[in-house]
């Protein structure tokens, strides 16, 4: 596991182009990578973690995981919003996704954020299990997510 940093935003193109073998395998997920300097920026930015599983052996990525800081006006001012988690087609069958979680978990405890959220979809079965598997607790049910474009 490694928290990517300054140096590291080739791994932003990495995972872009290979974005369909963290989703759901399709070629439409593809999305274009950051630029240079939006990379630089995210890769440094303090309030953004982003770890990246690595296979020793092969010296491949098998899985990711980001989100950022958000502060909050009640409860605890700061949480740790993770926005995605992507394991690659080969290796769902394995521990990386709790890997991953513990990865991210202890980086926000190590910023001294106790406090953390996602929104998936219940659709997602593997994220559900992986969710549920690290001890994460679901909402009422009643949340939407809606998208804006500014």
């Amino acid at each position: 596991m490694q928290r990517l940093g300054a140096g590291d935003e080739w791994v932003l193109g990495t995972l872009a182009k290979g974005n369909a073998r963290f989703s759901e395998g399709s070629d439409h997920d593809w999305q274009a990578p950051l630029g240079t300097e939006e990379a630089a920026l995210f890769v440094a930015d303090p309030d953004t973690v982003c770890i990246v599983a690595i296979d020793i052996a092969s010296n491949h990525l098998v899985g990711f995981i980001y989100g950022g800081v958000l502060s909050r006006r009640h409860t605890r001012l700061k949480h740790l919003c993770l926005h995605e988690l992507g394991i690659d087609i080969d290796h769902r069958a394995s521990d990386v996704g709790l890997s991953l979680m513990a990865a991210f978990a202890a980086e926000a405890r190590a910023m001294g954020i106790d406090r953390g959220f996602v929104v998936t979809n219940e659709a997602n079965t593997q994220l559900v299990e992986i969710y549920e598997a690290f001890g994460a607790f679901r909402g009422d049910g009643r949340d939407v997510l809606f998208g804006f474009t500014f």
